[in-house]
Order: C-alpha cells, then structure tokens, then sequence
C-alpha cells in the first residue's frame, strides 16, 4: 500500500538521514520506477529533499520528539487550552486526541469535577489517573513508543462504540487544500473515527500549523465546528479561513484580539 511505502521511507529517513532508491527497492519489493514516484511526490508534499539516486530528510517537516514538541510553542499552547478548557462543563464527555496541545488542555482538568474523558494518549493517562473527578476511558491498542500513544485495530473498534459531547483534536497541520493532517496513519484512524463521534469538533492549532501540511490527512475542514488559534500571521491565510463555516477563536495571546 503506498501510503505504508511512504511512512516506511520516513522511518528509514529519520534513522539514517537519507536514502538509496536502489535498496528501497529491494527492501520494499517494488520497482525502481515505483519509488522514484513515491520520493517525487512526498517532495512534492514537502516531507523530503530528492537527490540523485536517492533522497535526504527535510527537518523541517517532520516530526519530532514529544517531549521536545511540548516546550515548543509554549505559551501560545498554554493559551489555546486556556480557551478550550471554557467549553467544558460538569457532567461532559469529552475526547482528548494524542498530541500535545491537548496535553496542555488535559492539565488544565486534572481537579475538574464529574468529567468523563476518552484518551488514547499514554502522557495524559498518566496525568489524570489519580484525578478523583474524572473517569477515564483508554480506547487501548499497539504503543507507538516515540509518542506515547495507542493506536490499531483494537482501539479503533472500541472507538467506533463511543459518543462524546466535544472532541478536542491537535494537527501538524492545517491548510486549505489538504484540510487537517497529521504524521502517523496509525493514530489518525482512531481521530477521524473519534472526530464522527464528536457532537462538536474542536482543533487546537497554534498558528505555526496554518498553511502546512504532514503526510496523513485526518478531516476536512468541513468537519470542523471550532478552530481555537493564536494569532494567524498571515491577512491571505485568515481571509481563505474565513470561506468555511467553523468559527475561529484567537486566544489573548493573539496580537489581533482586542
């Protein structure tokens, strides 16, 4: 399957910072040619640098480590889940996608009272496990050990079984062709189906991730109800946004907020 050629292209890429088409070749079992059109188009889609006979990684569009991503972006992060944390109320249940902008969202809960959360994220399991107020509910699944979350067949059979009143969903991206993606095919199985099962879609996206996008799709933008951001830096990028129908809140730590 291509999209599993690609994520396996990356993988080797990030080990070993760039590629042979000769050996993907081999390893993957697939033609020359074959490759040489996955490497075109994942250069096209700004995940690598093609070179001759090969390729090489393109740091700036790849993942990174999670503990490195959450002292990223920082305050805008604090912000944005500031917000969020406003449209929750006693007796709701909510979902919290793997990533950490939900993350800073989760801490913000840790002494709410009578709340009901749904995680496939290891890190917030392991924040509000000992939270008296809240019961949680693991979806479950394979560890992807880089990020600390659950992902396969299990939990997205499970998932399938569950209604929430909000999901509040992170990105590595979001752009007005490809709508909203993320890194791993994995774990944006288990989003799009939590993202159906949400009564109200909410994407918490700081604004490094408008105009960008990463290798998996997980919605379109017409799936979103409310996008909560900073400040978008951009006048061209705010107009397109403004086309759709979801609402977009700027935090206070937008320069545009009065």
């Amino acid at each position: 399957m291509i999209d599993n050629r690609k994520e396996y292209i990356l993988t080797i890429l990030k080990e070993k910072k760039s590629v042979r088409i000769l050996d993907l070749s081999k390893q993957l079992k697939v033609s020359r040619e074959t490759i040489r059109k996955d490497i075109m188009e994942m250069e096209e889609e700004g995940l690598l640098k093609k070179t001759y006979g090969g390729a090489v990684l393109d740091e700036a569009n790849i993942e990174t480590d999670y503990e490195r991503r959450r002292a990223e972006n920082k305050e805008q992060k604090e912000s944005i889940a500031e917000r969020a944390y406003q449209f929750i109320e006693p007796g709701d249940t909510i979902y919290l996608d793997y990533g950490t902008s939900t993350y800073a969202l989760a801490k913000k809960l840790v002494d709410f009272e009578n709340l009901t959360i749904v995680t496939n994220s290891i890190p917030i399991v392991n924040l509000l496990i000992h939270s008296p107020g809240i019961q949680l509910i693991i979806l479950g699944g394979n560890i992807r050990k880089n990020e600390d979350s659950l992902f396969g067949t299990f939990g997205l059979n499970n998932a399938k079984e569950i209604f929430v009143d909000l999901g509040f969903f992170g990105c590595a991206g979001i752009d007005i062709k490809s709508g909203v993606t993320n890194y791993h095919m994995g774990e944006i199985e288990i989003s799009k189906v939590m993202l159906h099962q949400s009564k109200t879609v909410i994407l918490l996206a700081d604004e490094t991730k408008f105009g960008k996008s990463a290798l998996y799709k997980t919605s379109s933008l017409e799936d979103l109800d409310i996008v909560i951001t900073t400040n978008i830096k951009e006048a061209e990028v705010e107009e397109e946004f403004s086309k759709y129908d979801f609402e977009v809140i700027k935090t206070q730590g937008s320069e545009k907020n009065g």
